[in-house]
């Protein structure tokens, strides 16, 4: 099991739109998240029938562990609660594919219109890189 122990330094200021969107919170057991050791929710990978977790959420889709003050598990988060970068997530991402996702339930217009109000944080290297995953990835963009 490989453990990542990288966090993205986004500058959130207080922002918990990624914890209260509703958006997929997945746990990754290969890349180290104990499973055990969160509340969480198991589904099927609808396309493989894979077992797939996500962190539990409460009656508003907002993560369980989000508290008045913010992650009540911020020093154990999960690696996708380390590794999210909302600009990145926003920058790498054609607007089709922003609003399937949305439609999907998988994320939410307020977390890309987080991404998008923090763009100009990100370094020119980073936009670049995402830039260039974009056209790598997305033919249509």
């Amino acid at each position: 099991m490989t453990s990542v122990k990288r966090e993205t330094p986004v500058p959130c200021n207080g922002c918990t739109e990624c914890c209260r969107s509703g958006q997929g919170l997945f746990l990754h057991p290969d890349r180290g998240d104990d499973i055990d050791s969160y509340r969480h929710r198991m589904m099927a990978d609808p396309a493989t029938g894979q077992a797939i977790w996500l962190l539990a959420v409460d009656e508003n889709n907002a993560c369980v562990y989000l508290g008045d003050s913010g992650c009540t598990i911020y020093a154990r988060r999960p690696l996708l609660c380390r590794s999210f970068d909302c600009r990145k997530h926003y920058l790498m991402l054609p607007k089709q594919d922003r609003d399937n996702l949305v439609a999907l339930g998988l994320s939410s217009r307020a977390v890309f219109n987080a991404g998008r109000s923090r763009l100009k944080t990100l370094s020119r290297e980073e936009r670049d890189e995402c830039r260039s995953i974009q056209k790598e990835f997305f033919f249509y963009s």
